[in-house]
């Protein structure tokens, strides 16, 4: 039997039980109701009017009004017989006023009238106490009836609610230990449950899964993830900022470094839509854009200035791409390098014009004979000088136009 089948039959037993005894409560209160409205509904009414009949007929030869008020409650009397003898009784009564009507007064005839009416008193009065022992002889079988049917519903009650609670959180406890035992890789945890019911298979499952982890942690396949694990910290140990894309864009991994140049969570990002991400990611967005001429990626961090070298590298699995790579790469330390050779080379280049300049200045005066006639010797010396003058202006000019592009 199913736990569900369980349940509903447990809460059906109860259920019959309260409309068991909520129809045994409304049967004999119903009984209880149409005798009490019996007993006052007819035989008081009759006793009441035997009271008012008595009184008009010792009235009446004083009272005028007792003829008609005996009248009244005789007609009112036959049509409220509803005992054995009664309509008898009260036949006789009206032939009895009948005659008292035609102006009999004979003592005899009153004698018999309140004779019958004490008659029909009797009846009822009798017939009031035998319904009355009727609705109190229903009223203990009710009684009897009613404990009988509380005392079982109790019993079934207390019973489920010592038992089932046990039944139900007894299976969920020894689930939530094995839980917790796989929890701490212990995998050779099993739960023994012999009910054959879902707890029963809940428990046959969690073996057979305890089983195949068990079977897992000792496979290749453990291995293998091992070496993904290791691999993983690897590249979260790398100085560069690492993210790793699948065919669709999708962000398979990123490294500490990277989550921390992005400004990214790991958790938030993993197998999310790498444009959604740069949506709301400016650097993300400019690498995924692979505009190289903006190479190298000049980033402010902590109020400071950072370059970045963005590499791209495309996974490929059978000639099928499968994924890229995105390694940002901190140059730093080469760029300011490349900045500080810059200005050196600047800085020579100007420092060596003026002597430059001024060599020159000197060979053309001397050519000009400015200072005396040469000799052939020595105007081949001053050219060879104003040639070799010329010749470092020219390497001059060259280094500043390098340190200026």
């Amino acid at each position: 039997m199913s736990i569900k089948t369980k349940i509903a039959t447990g809460i059906g037993i109860l259920f019959a039980l309260l409309l068991a005894v909520s129809t045994v409560a409304i049967v004999f209160i119903n009984l209880l109701s149409s005798k009490t409205e019996m007993l006052l509904a007819a035989n008081y009414n009759t006793i009441r009017y035997c009271s008012e009949m008595s009184n008009a007929i010792d009235e009446i030869n004083t009272n005028p009004d007792a003829p008609g008020k005996f009248e009244s409650n005789l007609k009112a009397q036959e049509n409220n017989v509803t005992e054995p003898g009664e309509n008898k009784a009260t036949q006789q009564l009206r032939y009895y006023f009948e005659q008292i009507k035609n102006g009999s007064r004979d003592t005899a005839i009153f004698h018999k009238i309140n004779k019958k009416i004490y008659d029909i008193y009797v009846l009822n009065q009798e017939a009031l106490e035998r319904k009355n022992a009727n609705a109190l002889h229903t009223a203990a079988n009710a009684k009897l009836w009613l404990t009988v049917l509380t005392t079982i519903l109790v019993l079934i009650s207390f019973s489920l609610v010592i038992n089932f609670p046990g039944y139900i959180a007894n299976p969920v406890r020894m689930l939530t230990e094995g839980i917790k035992e796989i929890a701490q890789k212990n995998y050779e945890k099993r739960i023994f449950i012999d009910n054959k019911d879902e707890f029963g298979e809940m428990a046959s499952a969690f073996n057979v899964m305890a089983k195949k982890l068990y079977e897992y942690e000792h496979s290749n396949i453990s291995r293998i993830l091992f070496e993904k694990k290791r691999v993983e910290t690897i590249i979260n140990q790398m100085e560069d900022a690492v993210i790793g894309l699948d065919a669709n864009n999708k962000v398979l991994f990123i490294n500490h470094k990277a989550e921390a140049l992005f400004n990214l969570k790991a958790l938030d990002v993993i197998s999310k839509y790498a444009p959604d991400i740069a949506l709301r990611n400016d650097l993300l967005r400019t690498v995924l854009q692979k505009n190289t001429k903006q190479q190298p990626l000049k980033i402010i961090a902590e109020g400071k200035e950072s370059y970045f070298s963005v590499d791209y590298r495309t996974v490929y699995n059978e000639k099928v791409s499968i994924g890229e790579v995105l390694t940002l790469s901190d140059i730093t330390s080469f760029k300011e390098s490349d900045i500080t050779k810059t200005n050196l080379l600047a800085a020579i280049s100007h420092e060596l014009k003026t002597p430059i300049s001024l060599i020159k200045i000197s060979v053309k005066n001397i050519n000009d004979e400015k200072t005396g006639l040469l000799n052939n010797g020595q105007k081949t010396l001053v050219n060879t000088i104003s040639e070799n003058a010329d010749r470092l202006m020219q390497i001059t000019d060259e280094l500043l136009n390098m340190t200026q592009k």
